[in-house]
């Protein structure tokens, strides 16, 4: 519908938009002129084309003797085409009987010669007193034709209803039908808001159609994080128990070997050994748990401190010497120079950490170098493997949740270790890349503040 208000000259209704489709319910003849000679002044007087379709009580020319007494030039303005008033029988039946087809093309017809010559739009009525009861249903449905053709034009409708010809049924058929409804009640005519039925109940339609696809989005995604939950129980609780059990296994395992003194020193040292690794593994296990719980409730809280990151980096590779020995990773660390700034010591310690269990994962048996390097107010490190490199269309779903490389979800592990890296980096307001591709090894740069 056009933006372009037009008054219509009735002060209940004042200015309407172009597409308007409304009706009255008349009592008589002086209620006809009373509400159709202002109405149509006011469209010869802003450059509308005007088509009056007149019927019982006020004829052709009564209407056009009623509105010559407030448009002087009125011969003028049918001499110009910009008026025309006929009676019913020259439109709803030019060919001997009702046609709506014939009818609403010769609304839009008008329109489009309207525009042609120069008005405006059009502004018409019709009066449908000459409507027989046996023909009834077949005008309201016409009705709802002529609503939804008017909408996107430059047309502007008003349709006369006798109310002595309407019985109950028929009047909610015709509100149903039009944007609004006047009615003339002790001398003032009143406006009945039951707004644009047909067309509310299209939009209607519509935003029950939209809150359905958004209902329909928002369960979908819904069972997607229940499933992605469920897998997520099943796979912690399998990792969780894995380590439980064995440390159960070796425990037992001693206790009875003890109790036979068939447990030497050398056997002893083996099995602590072996159960200090399963804690480690087990800590790791419920820290990576803890860091999602925490990242869901906030960002990561830091605890700053003064520190060389390349004395960090050189730490972190010896305490994880055995697990990359036991790799067979081959790891050369290059930091030549002390890159001092201010970072939480653990987080950066736990992303490294994460990059070589990584490295380990996936790259086993292959080289793995370290680089710390000082870049103006940053510092650089790089973590390069050799191993097998990761496609390009998985290098940003790593770094999520629950997500290995491979794998659309969890496989053999929590799938958190890449994204805990990018969130302690974020958190430090730096960033994480990779760089990598199939058989080429990956490339971990990570771009820390120094300050």
């Amino acid at each position: 519908m056009h933006d372009n208000l037009r008054p219509s000259g009735l002060s209940v209704v004042g200015s309407l938009p172009w597409g308007a489709h409304f009706c009255q319910f008349y009592g008589d003849r002086e209620d006809l002129v009373d509400s159709l000679v202002p109405y149509f002044k006011a469209g010869l007087d802003n450059n509308e084309m005007c088509l009056w379709v007149t019927s019982e009580p006020l004829r052709a020319e009564d209407a056009r003797t009623a509105l010559r007494q407030v448009v002087p030039d009125l011969v003028e303005r049918e001499r110009r085409n910009q008026l025309e008033i006929i009676n019913h029988q020259e439109w709803y039946a030019r060919t001997g009987k009702a046609d709506p087809d014939s009818t609403l093309r010769g609304w839009v017809e008008r329109e489009e010669r309207a525009l042609a010559d120069g008005f405006a739009g059009l502004r018409l009525t019709g009066n449908t007193y000459w409507v027989e009861r046996s023909d009834w249903n077949g005008f309201v449905d016409y009705e709802a034709r002529v609503s939804r053709t008017f909408q996107d034009r430059h047309i502007i409708g008003m349709c006369s209803y006798c109310l002595g010809r309407c019985q109950p049924d028929d009047i909610l058929d015709v509100v149903a039908n039009h944007q609004f409804a006047l009615t003339r009640r002790a001398g003032h005519w009143q406006m009945i808001e039951s707004a644009a039925l047909s067309m509310a109940k299209d939009e209607l339609q519509r935003l029950n159609a939209e809150l359905e696809r958004r209902v329909l989005e928002r369960t979908t995604a819904l069972a997607l994080a229940v499933q992605a939950r469920d897998e997520f129980l099943s796979v912690a609780s399998h990792e969780l128990k894995t380590p439980i059990t064995s440390l159960q296994l070796y425990v037992q395992g001693m206790v009875r070997a003890q109790a036979k003194g068939m447990l030497s020193t050398e056997q002893l040292n083996a099995r602590l050994n072996r159960i200090q690794d399963q804690c480690g593994r087990l800590e790791k296990l419920i820290n990576n748990l803890l860091d999602v719980s925490r990242a869901d409730a906030r960002a990561p809280m830091l605890q700053r401190e003064s520190f060389d990151m390349s004395e960090l980096v050189v730490e972190t590779v010896e305490r994880f010497a055995e697990e990359l020995a036991r790799a067979r990773c081959q790891v050369t660390v290059e930091a030549r120079e002390a890159v001092v700034g201010c970072w939480d010591r653990m987080r950066v310690e736990q992303a490294l950490t994460n990059l070589l269990q990584n490295a380990v994962r996936y790259a086993p048996g292959a080289p793995v170098n370290i680089r710390v390097q000082a870049e103006g107010p940053w510092v650089r490190i790089v973590v390069r493997d050799a191993g097998p490199g990761i496609a390009e269309k998985d290098h940003e779903r790593i770094f999520e949740r629950f997500v290995q490389a491979g794998s659309q979800t969890f496989a053999g592990g929590f799938g958190l270790g890449l994204w805990i890296v990018k969130q302690m980096v974020e958190a430090h307001h730096g960033s994480v890349t990779l760089s990598s591709r199939p058989g080429a090894g990956a490339t971990f740069t990570l771009m820390l503040p120094l300050d």
